[in-house]
Formats: C-alpha cells, sequence, structure tokens
C-alpha cells in the first residue's frame, strides 16, 4: 500500500485554499464589469455554490482516508465548479441577455489537473463530461451567437490539451519513477544472483545489528562457498558458472523467508546470510537445508572436484548476545570456520558460538 507524507496533504490542502482565494479575487474584478442587476445573480454562484463547494473539499482534506480517495473528491470538484459556471452562462443569457466569458471553465480544468494532481484518466473523463455539458450549453443557449462554433471548438480543445499534457506528465513521472527504481535496484543489488550486493548487504546487517542490540536478541551470519567452483568454471565455461551462482541464490531464497533475513553475495562465488532472533538449533537447521538442496540439485561437477556434483561449504558464526560485537567480528568468525568446513571436506557446515 502506498503511504504519503502528512505534507503533502497539507500542500493539497493550502492549493485548495489558494483556489478559494483565487474565486475571490476573480469576484472583485468580474464585479466591476457585470452590470449592477447581475450581482444577486453572481455573488449567489461564487459564494453560496462554489466557495463553499472548494470549502467542503477543504474540510475533506482533514479526513483520514482522503488522500486515497483524493483524485476522485478533485474529479467531482472540477465538475461541480464547471457546471456552476455553466448555470451562470445559461442565466446570465436567459434572465439578462448578459454574455458572461467562458474561461473559467479551462482554469479550472488547469487548476485542478495540475495544481492538485488529478491523474490523466480522471482527468480524461471529467473533461470529456464538461466538454459535453459545455456543448450541450452551446445548443440550449447560444449565447456567443455566430461565435458559438469557435467557443465550443475552443474550451474543446483547451480541454483536450489539458488532458493531454497530463498524459504526458503522468508518463513522464513514471519513466522517470522506473529510471530511479532500476537504479535503486543497480545500486543495493548483484545483477546475477539478484541478492544484496556486499555494500547494501553490510549497511543492511548494520541496521540488523542495531535492532538485535535495541531487543536483545541473538545474530547469526552464514557464509557460504561454492565448493572448486574454479575447476568448474574452468570445465565448463562462465556462463555455467553463472548458472551455478544463479542456483545458490536461488536456494537460499527457498531456505530463507523472513522478512528480516539478509541475503547477499559478498564476492564471486562467497554468499552471506545474516539472521536474527533465531536459536542455534534453528540456523544448523538451516544450514543442513543448504546442503540437502545441493543434492537435490544434482548439477554435476568437474573432473577433479572433491564431490561429483556441486555443492558448498558453509560457516556459521552464531551469538546469543550481541552487546558488544560487529558485523565484521561475526563475518570474521564464520569466515574462520567456513575454512574449517573446507579442510574437513568440504560440503558441509562448521558452527562456532561467538565469544567476544
Amino acid at each position: 500500500m502506498q503511504i504519503h507524507r502528512p505534507s503533502e496533504q497539507r500542500r493539497l490542502r493550502i492549493a485548495l485554499i489558494i483556489g478559494a482565494v483565487l474565486v475571490l479575487v476573480f469576484m472583485a474584478a468580474d464585479l466591476v464589469l457585470l452590470p449592477s442587476s447581475m450581482y444577486e445573480l453572481y455573488t449567489f454562484d461564487r459564494l453560496l455554490l462554489q466557495f463553499p463547494i472548494i470549502l467542503i473539499v477543504v474540510v475533506l482534506s482533514f479526513w483520514r482516508e482522503f488522500m486515497r480517495y483524493r483524485a476522485y473528491i478533485f474529479a467531482g470538484l472540477l465538475i461541480a465548479l464547471s457546471y456552476s459556471n455553466y448555470w451562470l452562462i445559461w442565466v446570465c443569457w436567459e434572465e439578462h441577455n448578459f454574455i458572461f466569458p467562458y474561461e473559467g471553465t479551462i482554469l479550472y480544468a488547469f487548476f485542478c489537473v495540475f495544481a492538485l494532481g488529478i491523474p490523466f484518466k480522471l482527468a480524461a473523463s471529467a473533461n470529456v463530461i464538461n466538454i459535453l455539458g459545455f456543448l450541450g450549453l452551446m445548443w440550449l443557449a447560444p449565447v456567443y451567437g455566430d461565435r458559438v462554433p469557435i467557443s465550443a471548438a475552443f474550451v474543446s480543445g483547451s480541454l483536450f490539451i489539458c488532458v493531454y499534457a497530463r498524459y504526458r506528465l503522468d508518463r513522464s513521472v513514471r519513466m522517470l519513477k522506473e529510471t530511479n527504481d532500476r537504479l535503486l535496484k543497480l545500486s543495493k543489488f548483484d545483477p546475477l544472483s539478484d541478492l544484496l550486493n556486499r555494500r547494501a548487504l553490510r549497511d543492511q546487517s548494520e541496521k540488523l545489528l542495531a535492532l538485535s542490540k535495541r531487543h536483545d536478541v541473538s545474530m547469526a551470519v552464514l557464509m557460504l562457498d561454492l565448493d572448486d567452483f574454479k575447476k568448474y568454471n574452468d570445465s565448463f565455461g562462465h556462463q555455467q558458472g553463472d548458472e551455478a551462482i544463479k542456483e545458490q541464490a536461488r536456494i537460499m531464497k527457498q531456505v530463507f523467508k523472513r522478512e528480516t533475513d539478509i541475503l547477499g553475495r559478498y564476492g564471486g562465488e562467497e554468499f552471506i546470510v545474516v539472521l536474527s532472533d533465531i536459536s542455534k538449533e534453528q540456523v544448523e537447521k538451516h544450514a543442513q537445508t543448504l546442503l540437502d538442496k545441493w543434492k537435490l540439485a544434482q548439477l554435476k561437477h568437474a573432473e577433479g572436484a572433491k564431490h561429483p556434483f556441486m555443492s558448498c561449504s558453509i560457516g556459521v558464526a552464531y551469538a546469543s548476545k550481541v552487546s558488544e560485537i560487529s558485523i565484521d567480528w561475526l563475518i570474521d568468525e564464520a569466515d574462520k570456520v567456513l575454512y574449517e568446513a573446507k579442510e574437513k571436506g568440504k560440503a558441509q557446515y562448521v558452527v562456532t558460538e561467538a565469544q567476544c
């Protein structure tokens, strides 16, 4: 679910208040041009129709669910303001034979779509409704005489441009977001394994360690290394070597599924898993599951490798208390026992209970 910052809600509220103020400013300008006989009608439309409509939306902006439904509320606001203006144009013509300008319709559209941020699809729907309303008004009351066709074309064209500009803007923003997401992923994830890269792994591990210290829970670091990987690469080529790296990542993702589990590629054929709030027995069970899944993979190894099928060795550093330790220290301890696992014949794990 998308989370919206309170500042954005305040910004929209301020924009609505600015819109209400603009209505009052335009009132002052319009009253200079209007005959005095129309003051009552005009002030009724602006102060008892348009102004209250905007104030209702301002009040709604304090609603807890406002940000979820804001696009629909603003689209409704745009339609309500436009049709209020159509009513004023029609009554001015029918009762006073006065040609009231239509430019307000265009101003409402651009303000609501861009200042309030109505997205493309809703903006298109609202403006189609407004175009149809203006065309209906011109059919019922040819206010602008022989300029009705050009007036209808101008309003329709302006609202179309408004919608098209919204489409281009939304598309540009979407493309920019997708690009930023890709760049963010590239900065944090190893492109081959789709696990955290070394820098991101360290950053996330430091945060998890701080959280573990705060809640006084255990931590474990598992260092994994593919056995005889260089021989595999030399025999089958780098493309197959890449597939072995991907297989290791897939197996790790199958075993470690908690949101707090941190999985990363440390470099080359080395991988690291950082776990928090877990028992030593659970860690050992996970390590054995990793080895079992490699056995099930049945990935044929190179000639001269220690085992006929690809496997990995695992060094585990477990700490029941983490108040005085660092991530680097845990990684170093895991690296030491990984070396022991290699010396003992590979395709196995060795656990050390870290003591500061």
